[in-house]
């Protein structure tokens, strides 16, 4: 289906027809959302395979979940102190390709206890719609450490708004679900969950210890409790922006705002420079990448960043981008003999091109002075910040001679009619919480019937030694009468 649409088609027919509605149920921030930023309609679009009736009923529902909820309006002074100084639901770390990990400790999570848990209810909404509103998105790892929970860690509750939350009201923003060292008691019961998934959210559950962990995310970004060994406190993200905190990790891009670390430029005699150094690197394109496409949803032809070095020592380069989803790139990382050039092709997969012109890459170099022979992947990790120069690139889109948001600007005449009824949900979680259920009352049941068994046992026990201790009197009887008849005459009294 996703490869015979046309995108951007689509995303302007679903936007005309929600807008063409009565928009008081929604919140006025919302529609603004809707009606500028292509990347949220067209997350709607990509969760319903491209249906839209049920794109536009989904979009509907989730947007007057969101004014009831109140989630523009949450801010820190939402929340309690404890749950902002002590969190069990915070972001710490980053995956192998930039993504933020939202981490989960379960086992301090209490079912019972409605306060907290309908804080951590808006928290974790809080948390997911402020990394999806982010300038330079990117979706994120959520891991659940499941490590020393049992059955009254399981909110069948939380579980239901979790998997509402991940299927109707931020479709687009997983990666993937890292289940950490999930008990063999629970194992059953994130099975249902699972199996009632849709078939992407389902894909994304992975199921880890703590050396399998390690494919997702480095050892030094997992924090020491994961096996791993970062000490660095929970992000406080009601203090610090997404901006900022994407720097400790993935190199964000921004229009105006100058560069944290060495940026290259190109003078007037091709030569790249930079702020504080001159790049041991000339890098063409200098400032856009330009994908040519037939169709949105087509797959482009291999852009090439061309890197010549015109230093007489090695250089060593690494290319980053926002969305790495979205792109094809090889090699990503590398090493240039002094006077040679290297080619990193790039490449747009199928459905990225509607929004790539949000993307930026990050070409990363720094100048190797000893000759060096080894893995340059582990060599990047020993290399100081101070050392890397950066040159940014933009991306454009190309589709049939015109930029892609002027093919989108045509559409906007087009609209949908649609009279389908809003999903409902609410069948598919009830039963999974009436699997829940039973798994604990049979788990239970089996609790109650081995603590019967114990009791029975250690009856049988009290009884078995009353009995050998009866045994042991009546033996202990018989041998003093044994005794007493064998005493001899000659001891007894002669008088009688």
């Amino acid at each position: 289906m996703e490869d015979q649409v046309d995108q951007e088609s689509l995303i302007v027919q679903l936007r005309t027809a929600f807008l063409q509605q009565n928009l008081e149920p929604f919140d006025s921030r919302d529609v603004s959302k809707i009606r500028n930023d292509d990347r949220a309609v067209l997350a709607y679009l990509k969760n319903c395979r491209f249906n839209l009736e049920k794109s536009f009923n989904m979009m509907s529902e989730s947007l007057k979940w969101r004014k009831s909820f109140g989630v523009n309006d949450i801010s820190k002074t939402s929340f309690s102190e404890d749950l902002l100084t002590d969190p069990y639901l915070y972001f710490k770390g980053y995956g192998k390709h930039g993504e933020p990990l939202l981490i989960w400790d379960v086992r301090r999570h209490k079912k019972n206890n409605a306060a907290v848990n309908a804080e951590m209810k808006k928290l974790l909404a809080f948390l997911l719609d402020r990394r999806e509103g982010a300038k330079e998105y990117q979706k994120v790892i959520m891991l659940f450490n499941m490590s020393g929970c049992g059955l009254s860690n399981i909110d069948y509750d939380f579980i239901k708004y979790l998997i509402s939350l991940l299927t109707e009201y931020y479709p687009d923003i997983l990666d993937n679900l890292l289940v950490f060292e999930m008990p063999r008691l629970l194992s059953a019961a994130w099975t249902i969950i699972k199996n009632m998934l849709d078939e992407d959210s389902r894909d994304a559950i992975k199921f880890v210890n703590k050396s399998e962990v390690l494919e997702y995310v480095e050892k030094e970004q997992l924090p020491i409790s994961l096996g791993g060994t970062n000490e660095a406190a929970a992000v406080n993200v009601m203090e610090n922006d997404f901006q900022s905190l994407a720097d400790k990790k993935q190199v964000t891009f921004t229009q105006q705002s100058p560069p944290r670390r060495t940026t290259s430029t190109t003078s007037s005699d091709g030569r790249n420079t930079s702020d504080k150094t001159m790049s041991p690197l000339v890098i063409t394109p200098q400032e856009t990448l330009t994908f040519s496409v037939q169709q949105s949803n087509s797959e482009s032809l291999p852009q090439i960043i061309k890197m010549s070095n015109n230093r007489e020592v090695q250089v060593a380069y690494k290319v980053k981008t926002t969305a790495p989803e979205h792109y094809r790139v090889k090699p990503t990382v590398g090493l240039i003999e002094p006077g040679q050039d290297v080619e990193v092709s790039v490449q747009l997969t199928p459905g990225s091109a509607v929004t790539a012109s949000r993307d930026r890459f990050l070409v990363q170099c720094t100048p190797i002075t000893v000759p060096f022979k080894g893995d340059i992947t582990e060599y990047w990790r020993s290399v100081e910040q101070g050392k890397v120069t950066e040159h940014r690139l933009r991306c454009k889109v190309v589709m049939n001679g015109s930029p892609i948001e002027e093919k989108v600007d045509h559409l906007m005449n087009n609209s949908l009619h649609v009279t389908a009824p809003a999903p409902n949900v609410a069948d598919r979680l009830s039963a999974i919480e009436n699997k829940l259920k039973l798994i604990e009352q049979k788990t239970e049941a089996t609790h109650r019937q081995t603590r019967n068994t114990l009791l029975i046992v250690q009856i049988f026990l009290v009884v078995s030694l009353v009995y050998v201790a009866y045994l042991f009197y009546q033996e202990y009887n018989l041998l003093q009468e044994s005794i007493a008849a064998d005493i001899p005459a000659e001891h007894s009294n002669p008088e009688l």
